[in-house]
Order: structure tokens, then C-alpha cells, then sequence
């Protein structure tokens, strides 16, 4: 389509999330005819849409849709729709962001890493005031080649997340409701794509579990006590995708029973993270991130790079 006029509203508490100077002028300089308008208020955004051919922000509402006669394209830099779901009137495309599983793949990969070789472990102990904790390390330490993940919401983030893996020799199994027939370019002898269904079969080969989940899907607890006991004992579960998909207390126990090594967590049920979540006590195994797998300076410009691709057709 011909862009003739674009309103972008992209202001975050997060700093990375915030459109800059720089984007917008990459913005203009890729579209010289459009008349490009920076809102930096919700009231700013309200009073251009009337105008606006295409809308690039996260926090558009429904509705909106009946402030902008003229809208063509909604484009937002959040990574699903289950956060703002949108309905569009007949006429109108809305665009979610998929740059994010790059940014989102490092976090896993780090976290994979510092978990199986030790060093969330030994960092632990400095902060107990352990100045040699050698012996904390015996019988802990694991490679991360030649284990298995399984990666449960084998989207476009799942998938980014596998491709990092592959460098460092582990073996890949995707479920999602309805895997394709095309395997990944990057899939290596021993890698997998399985339905959803086949998450009980595959629980007991895990050495990583990886959770990628939306929250509108019918994910609720979908792992819950029993599938958390389908794991191995040295078996570290990731979560990265919503937080509505662990029963948080059955996982509380197994990290205090030790019938589960360890979680990495980046998404709860309830955000921020409360007092009174049973994730919220120092559990053994556990590391807790404040729902920023994705941040990153170059978060912007990523986004950025989509929306001129996404014009550009």
C-alpha cells in the first residue's frame, strides 16, 4: 500500500521499549512522503489518529478503531496478541512483533549455561560469604552438549531459541498444537517436531524443559504436578513465554523437595511478582527474572527494522 501517513506511540516504563529519535528518523527517511507523527502521550496519539493511514504502537485499543476512519494497519511491537487483543473492522491489518526471539534465545542460552555450569551456584554461595565453594560444585557441574531440551510453543521464538542451541551440540524436540511438515533448515539428526499432545511421552527425556506459551490458548497449569513428576530429578524447567502456564505452587514444592534441579523463570501468574506467590520464598534451584527475557538496546531498532519491512511490501 501507498503509506501516506503513519502516527507512532511507543512510550514504555522500560526504556528499550521507547521509540527514539533515531528510529523515527529512520522511519522518515524510508518513507519521504508520508507525513510521520511522534506522539509521546496517549492524548498526543488520540488527537492524530483521525489522520493516520498506519498506527505503529503496543498500546492501541479497541476502542480506537472508531477514531481512525482512515486506518489501514495496526504495528506492535508486542510479541502476541494476548496482552492487547485486538478485533479489527474489515479493512484494517494488525501486525505483532516477531523480532523477539533472537533477544529472547540469548536469556534461555544464558541461562542454560550458567545453570549447568555451575555458575548460578557459585555466585549463590559469594553472596553467602563462601570465598572457595568448591565442593558445592561436585556432582553438580553438567554439559550443556549432548543434552536434550524439549521446547514446548514451537513459534517463531521457540524455533529461535532451538537454532541458538544447535552450536553447542543439543538435541531438539517442538511441540506445538500442529507442528508443520517442513522441518527446520537447522535440524540436525535426532531433532524433532511432535504435536502438543506428545508432552507426557516426551517429559521423561528432558534435560530442559522450555516453556514459550501463550496465555490465550488454554495453557492455564498446563504443567502441573503430575507433569512436573514426569521430569527427571536433574531436569531445570525455563519459562520465558506467560506465566499462566505452571502451577507455581507444585513446582514451589518439587524445587523444596528437590524432586526438580532447578527453574528459571522470567514469567509468573501474577505480575509483579507478589510476596505471598509461592515462587516468592528462596527455593533451592530457583532463579527469578523480572519478566525481561527480550530487553535489550537494540529492542528498538529490531522493531524498527520489521515495521519498514512490513510497509515495504
Amino acid at each position: 500500500m501507498k503509506v501516506e501517513s503513519i502516527v507512532v506511540y511507543q512510550e514504555a516504563s522500560v526504556p528499550c521499549f521507547c521509540m527514539r529519535k533515531e528510529q523515527i528518523a529512520r522511519l522518515r527517511q524510508a518513507f519521504p512522503a508520508a507525513r510521520v507523527t511522534w506522539c509521546r502521550s496517549e492524548r498526543a496519539c488520540l488527537r492524530a489518529l483521525p489522520q493516520a493511514q498506519v498506527a505503529v504502537t503496543w498500546a492501541f485499543r479497541q476502542a480506537w478503531f472508531a477514531r481512525a476512519p482512515r486506518l489501514r494497519a495496526v504495528l506492535s511491537s508486542a510479541a502476541g496478541r494476548d496482552l492487547s487483543p485486538l478485533d479489527p473492522p474489515p479493512g484494517v491489518t494488525v501486525r505483532y512483533g516477531t523480532f523477539h526471539g533472537p533477544l529472547m534465545a540469548e536469556t534461555v542460552l544464558g541461562m542454560m549455561l550458567a545453570f549447568e555450569r555451575g555458575i548460578f551456584t557459585a555466585y549463590a554461595r559469594q553472596l553467602q560469604g563462601d570465598l572457595w565453594p568448591r565442593s558445592a560444585l561436585y556432582g553438580t557441574v553438567r554439559l550443556l552438549r549432548g543434552s536434550h531440551a524439549v521446547i514446548v510453543g514451537f513459534g517463531h521464538i521457540g524455533k529461535a531459541i532451538g537454532s541458538l542451541l544447535k552450536p553447542f551440540g543439543v538435541r531438539v524436540t517442538g511441540l506445538r498444537r500442529t507442528p508443520p511438515a517442513r522441518r527446520p533448515p537447522w535440524f540436525c539428526r535426532g531433532d524433532r517436531q511432535l504435536a502438543a499432545d506428545q508432552l507426557d511421552a516426551v517429559l521423561p527425556e528432558a534435560d530442559h524443559l522450555i516453556l514459550v506459551l501463550p496465555s490465550d490458548t488454554g495453557t492455564d497449569r498446563l504443567i502441573d504436578a503430575a507433569r512436573l513428576a514426569r521430569l527427571p530429578r536433574h531436569a531445570v524447567l525455563y519459562n520465558v513465554g506467560r506465566g499462566n502456564c505452571i502451577d507455581e505452587a507444585a513446582l514451589a514444592r518439587a524445587l523444596q523437595t528437590g524432586t526438580l534441579r532447578g527453574a528459571c523463570l522470567d514469567v509468573f501468574a501474577r505480575e509483579p511478582l507478589a510476596p505471598d506467590s509461592p515462587l516468592a520464598a528462596d527455593l533451592p534451584g530457583l532463579v527469578r527474572m523480572p519478566h525481561a527475557s527480550a530487553f535489550a538496546d537494540a529492542y528498538m531498532d529490531r522493531f524498527m527494522d520489521e515495521v519498514i519491512t512490513w510497509l515495504s511490501k
